[in-house]
């Protein structure tokens, strides 16, 4: 049995998912998830740009 599924045997953890190797590796990727937080701080940022557009036009 692989090592990540011997919560499996306890009851309590039936309906626990185990991420897959490659799931870990983008994780554990520190230029993706440098990646991934640039994009949603862009996005926040533009966000946060739209809404002082909005309320200076009121």
């Amino acid at each position: 049995m692989i090592k990540e599924e011997l919560n499996f045997e306890i009851p309590q953890f039936k309906g626990t998912m185990v991420p897959g190797k490659f799931q870990r590796s983008m994780r554990h990727c520190i230029l993706l998830q440098l990646i991934r937080m640039s994009f949603f701080g862009l996005r926040s940022i533009g966000i946060i740009i739209l809404n002082i557009k909005n309320e200076h036009e009121k």
